[in-house]
């Protein structure tokens, strides 16, 4: 029960978090944002955004998983965390950085998506997902 109250707690805490981010990206305070991403991101996915930036994006979740003991929660939040700092990128004119960002978005959204429960289906992701796709021309053949 301690266990489940902890999770709830970061959830939400991480929640607040995103709603800061968001704030700051609404002002246009990207200096602000990209820190505020930089000192808090272990706290939430365990790694670092610039670290997993510099990662190969082809078998991203495992790596993490494997070598970082992150579960599908801090891959979740290590997406939501590059999705926002994508968005920061493609605002500063930065569009090779955005890309690479959008493409472990991508692939860490792919992997929590296809290997969650069903009752762990989270709205959000799957639109930022959609997004990503969009950004990157990727396109679902129906």
């Amino acid at each position: 029960m301690l266990r489940k109250d902890y999770i709830m707690r970061m959830y939400e805490e991480f929640g607040k978090f995103l709603a800061t981010l968001f704030g700051l990206r609404k002002m246009g305070n990207w200096p602000e944002l990209e820190e505020l991403i930089k000192t808090s991101a272990q706290k939430y996915s365990l790694v670092e955004v610039e670290f997993a930036e510099s990662l190969e994006t082809k078998g991203l979740p495992e790596y993490l998983m494997k070598n970082h003991s992150l579960n599908s929660e801090n891959l979740k939040m290590l997406g939501d965390l590059l999705y926002e700092k994508g968005l920061m990128y493609l605002a500063t004119d930065r569009a090779v950085a955005a890309k690479n960002a959008f493409q472990k978005v991508f692939v860490l959204y792919t992997y929590v998506q296809q290997n969650a429960l069903e009752s762990d289906f989270s709205l959000d992701m799957h639109n930022k997902l959609s997004n990503v796709k969009e950004l990157l021309g990727l396109h679902d053949k129906a």
